[in-house]
């Protein structure tokens, strides 16, 4: 198999990882939305589960990428748009429709990914005030509109 192939083949499985990254951090923010958040912690593992396979991908892609840029005459380092110009076609349009289908996993993650960071942060004041005000209630915890009015 040429290094052109091997690589729109790697391109493949990166795709399909992203896709899986996106689909757990989607059902992270479906528990946090549900109140589920005793669930949180095996999320956030199969989460960590996908980014080290993605690290791991992305590693075979570097080399494989390397060599062929190399082979395209490019510098070692070429970018994945570099090596679709210069590619023939149609490795050319594979590689441009792969980094542009990339680009847009990426950009949904990490929109998914900052709206699952408001929703915790929104969780997590929500809980503390219940805990505050349940405190309150109970007289465990001075009521700061009191203490406030007493001096």
């Amino acid at each position: 198999m040429s290094s052109l192939a091997v690589l729109s083949e790697l391109l493949w499985r990166e795709r399909e990882v992203l896709d899986v990254l996106l689909f757990k951090l989607e059902q992270e923010r479906l528990l946090v939305d549900a109140g589920r958040l005793e669930w949180l912690p095996r999320a956030a593992h199969e989460i960590d589960l996908v980014v080290e396979e993605l690290r791991l991908i992305e590693l075979s892609r570097a080399i494989e990428t390397r060599c062929v840029a190399e082979e395209l005459g490019l510098p070692p380092e070429g970018s994945l748009a570099e090596i679709a110009e210069a590619a023939p076609s149609p490795w050319r349009e594979m590689y441009l429709a792969h980094r542009e289908a990339m680009l847009r996993l990426t950009e949904r993650i990490d929109a998914t990914a900052e709206g699952t960071r408001g929703a915790l942060e929104a969780a997590r004041t929500t809980a503390e005030s219940r805990t505050r005000d349940a405190a309150v209630a109970a007289g465990e915890w001075p009521d700061v509109t009191e203490v406030a009015s007493n001096r």
